[in-house]
């Protein structure tokens, strides 16, 4: 009788995948995979959100974009003509922990200073490229209150009752923050 080595290893191995398939297919049962993923939950939380913008007359896409020589993924986020409500803006602050905002639209909105100081509170405010607070009702008060602020590159404030004064101190403050890359550590184009 003759002893194949090669051939134990290779029984010995295959009987230990057949235990390990066997043990992952009685764990399914155990309900250790039931329910959906942590990704497919993550996936419903950015549609839902989607949608509560898209309810709101807005669009929110997350989505990798280059934006003066940095790249990332984060989200855009335009409500141009909505009316702004403290559930949106929380659902807002809440995508905002999870991925930057890197474009946030509210234009002709009913954005008003405590919110923009709560969007700022909030940190939504940090990775902000793009700015648009066009035709709203902020003031310089608002802007003010603004002081999470290291990239913003592009502010329209066409149509606010924001001066050119208190958008000097915007710019002052992101040129002072510690995280403001070189290359943002000047003043936003601004549209007033």
């Amino acid at each position: 009788m003759s002893f194949d080595l090669d051939a134990q290893v290779r029984c010995a191995g295959w009987a230990k995948c057949l235990v390990v398939a066997s043990g992952f297919f009685l764990l399914t049962g155990c309900g250790l995979f039931e329910g959906k993923s942590e990704y497919q939950q993550m996936l419903d939380k950015r549609n839902a959100f989607s949608e509560m913008i898209a309810d709101a007359g807005g669009s929110a896409v997350m989505e990798k974009r280059s934006m003066h020589g940095l790249n990332g993924v984060g989200w855009f986020i335009d409500l141009s003509g909505a009316e702004l409500d403290d559930a949106l803006l929380n659902a807002i602050a809440e995508v905002a922990k999870e991925k930057s905002v890197y474009e946030l639209n509210l234009a002709d909105s009913s954005i008003t200073d405590e919110q923009l100081a709560q969007l700022d509170k909030d940190e939504v405010l940090q990775k902000v490229f793009f700015l648009d607070l066009s035709n709203t009702k902020i003031t310089d008060a608002g802007l003010d209150s603004v002081s999470n602020i290291y990239v913003i590159h592009e502010l329209n404030l066409k149509g606010t009752a924001v001066t050119e004064a208190a958008v000097k101190r915007l710019g002052d403050k992101q040129m002072a923050q510690k995280q403001t890359p070189d290359a943002f550590r000047t003043r936003p184009k601004t549209d007033i």
